[in-house]
């Protein structure tokens, strides 16, 4: 059935979302009946003008909202609505109408993070690998010294810890955080350091401070989907910026700072998720120096620099700042575990002041005695203990990976190969979609993320990210195993040849 779309390539809203909000309406105006065949998924990118991902993923969009329904060989149909006032008694019951809430939430917010939720379902089934999620391995965690951390603080100081709190944070813990600040060779006090709801909060409270929509602001290609959603939340026009074996590409980066004098640069140079990439310590400076040329603040986010493999990454951009252009975001949630929500950040005091006030508008501050307890933890010397136990359980459980993949992945697909953090990067040949593997990879029982959620350019349709921080080695492998099976189907069916061998699969150089 032709319908009529139109998108705005130049605004905040993913063309995806222009295209399920559209269609939506059509839906629930009744000018596309319960029955009716929408366009295929070819017809439609070619009338609009986008690529048949856009479409795709913009019809999954309308199939998880129970507004159509896709059957083989019959196209996407639009499935029936609830009779509106079914079973209700008297006249006024009978004229109610369900309350359209897709059409209130507002455009925009909320919206593109669907892609990293597609293998959610899939992850909760019994018996499913999961090499989606980036979550630590729940068996490293050390429940017992944390337990006996928190009964310390709460006979020491319950009355306090169990009452209302600085937004700030604990004193006592961010004069610790100050401490593990200028470790890592940055210049914090206790001022200006403040405690959030793990680090997503600190990226919205950045993103409220700073960002006005269709301000420019810059990300790498690929990036971290939560920032990506965030930004895209606040109406941000996002400036994708690739990386490379070195981190992001300061070169290009150059380039759109002098076009576009974007509100903010986010990077995240060590163990980059998705990428596992680090930033060379030329590349730190580079960015740093050009931030300050152009006067653009840098969001510096750094969940994983404490779990390398070998070598310790290059210090944090932020210890190379002395004139304050720099917000440096870290988190308990990769480290040590997530359940307790907590994150930090420093920067200098006038961004604390703002970013504390807007915090209060959230939560008024954030879990009390999860800070006391955490406080107590790191100065027993206990987080420290807990990295150094848990670096070479995920270094070995990469390397299984690693060795996975060399052992069973066919021709069309590469791999990176990280030294620290929680995931590793492929790249599909031309040709081949993640996508559609993942599907493959479902049958088989197998989960990972696609690579689209993570490029703010719209790309990133033949990558995927793998993590192997949860699962165990013996269960890493057999995923692995799993996925390349999968793998080495789609190859046999976009060729009509026979199933590609195992073993010839490369990295990425």
């Amino acid at each position: 059935m032709p319908i009529s779309i139109h998108v705005d390539r130049g605004g905040p809203v993913p063309l995806y979302v222009q295209i399920k909000d559209q269609v939506r309406r059509l839906i629930l105006a009744g000018d596309l009946p319960a029955g009716s065949h929408l366009p295929t998924e070819r017809e439609l990118a070619a009338a609009v003008g986008v690529n048949r991902s856009t479409v795709s993923t913009a019809y999954a969009e309308l199939a998880a909202c129970g507004l159509v329904q896709g059957r083989v060989g019959r196209g996407t149909i639009v499935c029936s609505l609830p009779e509106a006032g079914a079973g209700e008694a008297g006249a006024e019951g009978a004229q109610a109408q369900p309350l359209p809430w897709d059409l209130l939430f507002a455009t925009g917010r909320g919206d593109d993070i669907s892609l990293a939720r597609d293998p959610l379902p899939l992850c909760a089934s019994e018996g499913v690998i999961s090499l989606a999620g980036g979550t630590p391995d729940p068996s490293l965690f050390p429940v017992q010294r944390f337990m006996a951390a928190t009964d310390t603080v709460l006979r020491r100081e319950g009355r306090s810890l169990l009452q209302y709190s600085q937004t700030e944070g604990h004193p006592p813990l961010r004069e610790t955080l100050a401490a593990l600040a200028m470790e890592r060779g940055i210049a914090a006090r206790p001022d200006n350091t403040l405690v959030v709801s793990g680090s997503q909060q600190g990226l919205d409270l950045v993103s409220r401070a700073l960002i006005e929509p269709g301000d420019p602001v810059v990300v790498e290609v690929p990036s971290y989907l939560g920032a990506i959603s965030v930004f895209r939340a606040a109406g941000a026009r996002l400036l994708g910026v690739p990386v490379d074996e070195q981190g992001m590409r300061t070169d290009v980066l150059e380039r759109l700072l002098a076009r576009y004098r974007p509100r903010l640069i986010y990077t995240l140079p060590s163990f980059q998720n998705p990428s596992g990439m680090v930033m060379s310590a030329g590349r730190r400076q580079d960015l740093l120096s050009l931030a300050q040329h152009h006067q653009v603040p840098v969001v510096e986010d750094d969940p994983y620099g404490d779990l390398y493999f070998a070598d310790r990454p290059p210090p944090p951009v932020k210890s190379l700042d002395r004139r304050g252009h720099v917000i440096y975001l870290a988190t308990f949630s990769k480290a040590l575990f997530p359940g307790i929500r907590i994150g930090w950040l420093v920067a200098p005091c006038p961004v604390v002041e703002r970013l504390a006030r807007l915090k209060q508008y959230a939560d008024l501050h954030s879990n009390t005695l999860a800070q006391g307890a955490l406080d107590e933890f790191i100065r027993r010397g206990w987080l420290r203990e807990h990295l150094a136990k848990s670096r070479p359980v995920y270094q070995r459980k990469c390397e299984e990976m690693l060795t996975a993949l060399q052992d069973f992945a066919p021709h069309g697909l590469r791999w990176s190969e990280p030294s620290g953090g929680f995931n590793l990067w492929c790249q599909l040949d031309a040709g081949l979609r993640s996508r559609d593997l993942l599907f493959r990879a479902g049958q088989r029982q197998v989960a990972f993320v696609i690579g689209e959620a993570f490029h703010a350019d719209g790309g990133g349709q033949q990558s995927f990210r793998l993590n192997y921080s949860y699962e165990p080695e013996a269960r890493i492998r057999e995923g692995v195993k799993r996925l390349a099976a999968a793998l080495k189907e789609l190859i046999a069916d976009r060729a009509g040849q026979p199933v590609a061998q195992a073993g010839a699969g490369r990295p990425i150089v």
